[in-house]
């Protein structure tokens, strides 16, 4: 049997090619993508994970990252989306990063900035909303660009064929309307961009893209957002295996490459799509076993759903019937009613799926044992529906709800015309809210009209279409009939067993998931940081919805849209070299307050809690706070307004400083660098204490003490770092400048450009997202309480010396002898409750992290004249900061990543290490810093007996030590180090 599908007026159209995967010969035809020719030479096997497990294709668009290869040396390439060309070579496996085996930059070097572009109207997606929204809008007379990641317009809807085939006339009546709108869209006029990736939006007039490998910057006046849905994960035993792939992958295949995706194939799921892919696989030639759906068949007691969707869209039920007639014809069983329970196969080598296990399911979705049987095929294609893809509108702030269909997702808040709470922001179609397609045209229609009338065109057009109207209110009605024709019983994840994999990228179990949420580590936001769940390339796509259900399952408390993971750039893994531009550098940290951002988080109140010590903030510093105290015998108590870890040490980068930073040190430091030379003896008592905690948590909180380079690249620079290294030396730091031979012998990656370094030996980096949970863990079993989702809303002094405080908080009063104020950059805030002034003020930063690499940098690294921080986590991730700054975005109540720092900030990254300009940029994200004038603020504060402050930049490192000296101020009333230069009284 061919693995290539027959039509009689489909043939052919690219010309035969041949390359090479894993040093094996394929045939394929120009015109079609990487994963299709594989496909066709029946390779299922693609990617190889960390721990050596094989992947394929699964979502088929782009989205999952799990058919990732390797092409002529560029790392990472989507095989869905990569044409295939003669003499290519491709393999399942990264470069190593070796002069022998380099990685080879992704795109063109940059440009000296990212081209603008301007326009009145910017259309996000080119499937039926998107075409139909720019057709409105230019009809009206706005000029409009419309972009899209794929390689041609139509989405996953249309999926017109691809130009390695041709066929003198549509095949069917999808392939005939999607010609004909694209014919219209761009005979209107409209420019049409493919293969353009849209990696964020900065503000709604700002979007950011990837096209040809340049960064381009689209300044319009009204945005237009069609993403689009992808299919929602339904995770089992074996899902992930090679031959396991959504129903729209499958469909991709078939319809726009004519490539069977399997031999012999079973489709499972909810909904005619999976209908109309058995019925198109069978006309080509391909062996379908089974199609399973998990509603109940349809009944003539459901007369009045097919009543409606007989009135609303007959040629739609037509095409129903006519596929189940089809599959009659060639004796394929419909089992409704059904399920997959499980797949089975080999994960470590090229063989992939062999078997299925199906299974009825009863009305409350648990699969009925007694029904189980084995199936023998070499392909699933799973279709139980989609997702939105919100990622640009939620990174805007645009405002959204939680839609409850199947697992729950957000869906975005819109108007009939697609306007969301933003002004000139417009989201329409499946990545708005599900509603297929013809109800993503109509909107679509009514979103451009209404974006062009903002524009002060088309103004003689009424406000709402009547011919828009009818139509979309037939296809509403159509579509509730349908979802109600196609019930599924509920989603439950309650068997699904321990090993099963939750977070496919990560590779996460639902074991260790549940085993967090029991321990109380039960948000979207404490699972991710505790177990690296959503942290992958699909950035949660593939997760979240699903981890936020079992919490849900868990807990009894279903998450709220502000639980679910923070929107951050970029919206997909962009390559790091093409934004790098140089930016003008700066001295110091830029200030800002940042409001209180506790999320509302429901935790029961408690009765009067009386404390010796109360900790206001449970972050890292907190956290020590509450390990020493309560190691110390005092009974401690730990509350925070927020969750654990959330805030500035939650979204902390790791690196642990000994040395000064650049900008702490000559002309660019605060008050003449004198603060920030007195902590240096600081730096290495907690580094010593970091380890300490480490064994006595009996946890590996991934401590690497390997050095730090700071690195210069002129003679100004190496004069610098040798005035830095004497001050450094002469208050006990192990300094020592060397050249630039001895630093490529250290670190060969790094540019052959640069003159010399400071080495700091003892220098390194943690793991945040352990660390602070270690440390709180262990001190809630010495007794500490840590209280969540608790905020301080009043502090009094309780009558009389030494009587202590009372302090109102969001869920009771808390009685307490001392407090002690570790809340960061809010410190001000909790001061002025008591009328006491700290200068403390937040300095939001960023920080970048890449896709995993190989092995490139050992040592924390940083620049003598420019803001960097870079080093490689132990997941192979590269962690770029350096103190580049952030800003608080008030629509998305959060700090976030500015485009000119992302830049900036990539430009020093890749002038350091050449090497980055061969990776994707996975996510970056805001942190807060603390800004002081480069020292903590330690210790009681003069005429409030009892407050005491521990405030510090360079929070991470200094942690240990700071909780350990001001416990024994309280405990002991001094400590065996001089922390007079800390006291607040230098600002009195």
């Amino acid at each position: 049997m061919s693995a290539r599908l027959t039509h009689p007026s489909i043939t052919p159209a690219g010309r035969p090619v041949r390359f090479c995967y894993d040093g094996q010969p394929v045939e394929g035809l120009e015109g079609e993508t990487i994963a299709a020719a594989l496909a066709a030479g029946g390779i299922k096997a693609m990617r190889r994970t960390r721990s050596g497990q094989r992947r394929g294709l699964y979502c088929g668009m782009g989205a999952c990252f799990d058919c990732l290869v390797t092409v002529d040396g560029r790392a990472s390439q989507r095989a869905c989306l990569t044409k295939v060309a003669d003499a290519q070579q491709v393999r399942s496996t990264q470069p190593a990063g070796t002069a022998e085996d380099p990685l080879q930059p992704l795109v063109p070097e940059a440009d000296a900035e990212p081209v603008q572009w301007q326009v009145d109207v910017l259309v996000v997606g080119a499937g039926p909303a998107g075409l139909s929204a720019a057709l409105a809008a230019r009809r009206a007379g706005a000029e409009v660009l419309l972009l899209d990641e794929r390689l041609e317009s139509g989405g996953q809807f249309y999926k017109p064929l691809a130009t390695s085939h041709r066929a003198a006339t549509p095949t069917d009546r999808q392939f005939a309307q999607g010609l004909t709108l694209e014919r219209e869209v761009r005979g209107a006029g409209v420019t049409i961009v493919q293969g353009a990736q849209v990696w964020a939006a900065f503000s709604p007039r700002e979007v950011a893209a990837l096209i040809d490998g340049r960064a381009r910057v689209i300044r319009c006046r009204q945005l237009v957002i069609a993403p689009g849905a992808y299919e929602r994960p339904v995770p089992f035993p074996g899902w992930t295996l090679p031959g396991v792939m959504t129903t729209g992958a499958a469909q991709t295949l078939a319809r726009a490459y004519r490539v069977a995706p399997g031999r012999r194939v079973v489709i499972a799921g909810n909904g005619p799509l999976n209908l109309q892919l058995a019925a198109e696989l069978l006309a080509g030639g391909t062996e379908v076993v089974a199609v399973l759906e998990s509603a109940a068949c349809p009944s003539w007691h459901q007369w009045r759903p097919l009543l409606a969707a007989a009135y609303t869209a007959p040629d739609l039920l037509r095409d129903g019937w006519r596929f189940l007639r089809q599959l009659r014809t060639h004796a394929v069983p419909v089992l409704w009613g059904h399920t997959v329970v499980a797949a089975e196969g080999r994960a470590d080598g090229p063989g992939g799926l062999r078997s299925v296990q199906v299974a009825r399911i009863d009305a409350q979705g648990h699969a009925v044992a007694a029904t189980a049987r084995r199936i023998e095929v070499d392909t699933l294609c799973l279709g139980y529906g989609f997702i939105p893809s919100t990622e640009l509108a939620r990174m805007l702030g645009c405002a959204h709800r939680l839609a409850p269909r199947h697992l729950g997702h957000l869906a975005t808040v819109t108007q009939e015309d697609g306007a969301t709470s933003l002004p000139g922001v417009f989201v329409v179609g499946d990545g708005a809210d599900l509603g297929g397609s013809r109800v993503a045209l109509a909107r679509g229609t009514l979103a451009g009209t209404a974006a062009a009338r903002k524009l002060g065109l088309g103004a003689a057009e009424p406000a709402k279409p009547a011919e828009v109207l009818g139509p979309l209110r037939r296809a509403e009605c159509f579509q509730q009939a349908l979802w109600s024709l196609y019930a599924p019983p509920p989603v439950t994840l309650a068997a699904v067993p321990d090993d099963t994999l939750l977070c496919r990228c990560e590779e996460i179990t639902f074991g260790s998931v549940r085993e967090q949420i029991r321990a109380g580590n039960d948000t979207l936001a404490a699972l991710k940081r505790n177990t690296r769940l959503g942290m992958g390339r699909c950035q949660a796509r593939y997760c979240a919805a699903t981890a936020g259900r079992l919490v849900a399952e868990l807990t009894g408390s279903p998450p709220d849209v502000e639980q679910y993971f923070a929107p951050r750039p970029p919206a997909k893994p962009v390559a790091a070299g093409a934004l790098g531009f140089e930016k003008p550098e700066w001295s110091g940290h830029r200030p800002a307050i940042t409001p209180n951002l506790a999320r509302p988080v429901a935790h029961a109140p408690f009765a009067p809690v009386h404390t010796d010590v109360l900790v206001i903030g449970a972050g890292v510093l907190g956290s020590c706070l509450g390990y020493y105290l309560s190691k110390a015998g005092q009974d401690v108590t730990v509350v925070d307004r927020d969750d654990i870890n959330l805030q500035a040490s939650g979204a902390n980068a790791g690196s642990l400083h000994v040395q000064l930073l650049s900008f702490d040190f000559g002309a660019k430091a605060q008050d003449d660098g004198g603060p920030a030379a007195a902590t240096l003896p600081l730096g290495p008592m907690s580094v010593r204490l970091w380890q300490e905690i480490e064994g006595d948590c009996a946890e590996d909180l991934e401590i690497k003490i390997t050095g730090g380079l700071m690195v210069a690249d002129s003679e100004a620079g190496m004069r610098f770092l040798e005035a830095k290294a004497a001050l450094e030396r002469s208050h006990g730091i192990d300094a020592q400048v060397i050249d630039g031979t001895e630093l490529r012998r250290l670190s060969p990656a790094l540019s052959g450009k640069l003159l010399g370094a400071e080495l700091c030996p003892m220098e390194g980096k943690i793991n945040p997202l352990r660390a602070t949970y270690a440390v709180a863990r262990r001190a809630r079993e010495r007794g500490a309480r840590m209280l969540r989702g608790c905020d301080v809303q009043t502090i009094g002094a309780l009558p009389g010396d030494g009587a202590g405080f009372v302090v109102r908080t969001s869920r009771g009063t808390i009685h307490a002898g001392r407090i002690v104020n570790a809340s960061g950059a809010w410190s001000s805030t909790i001061g002025r409750m008591l009328g006491v002034t700290i200068p403390v003020k937040g300095a939001p930063l960023q920080m970048i992290v890449t896709e995993p690499a190989p092995p490139l940098v050992n040592h924390l690294v940083a620049h003598a004249d420019r803001h960097l921080s870079l080093k490689q986590a132990a997941s192979g991730g590269l962690i770029v900061g350096g103190g580049w700054t952030a800003a608080f975005h008030e629509d998305m109540r959060l700090n976030r990543a500015e485009r000119e720092s992302i830049e900036g900030n990539l430009w020093v990254a890749c002038h350091v290490l050449p090497a980055l300009r061969g990776l994707h940029m996975v996510r970056c994200w805001a942190g807060m810093n603390v800004n002081i004038d480069g020292a903590p603020i330690l210790g009681e504060v003069p005429g409030h007996p009892g407050f005491y402050n521990a405030v510090t930049s360079n929070g991470y490192t200094l942690a240990p030590i700071t909780g350990r000296l001001v416990t024994d101020l309280i405990v002991h009333g001094r400590t065996d180090f001089d922390i007079t230069p800390f006291l607040i009284d230098r600002f009195l």
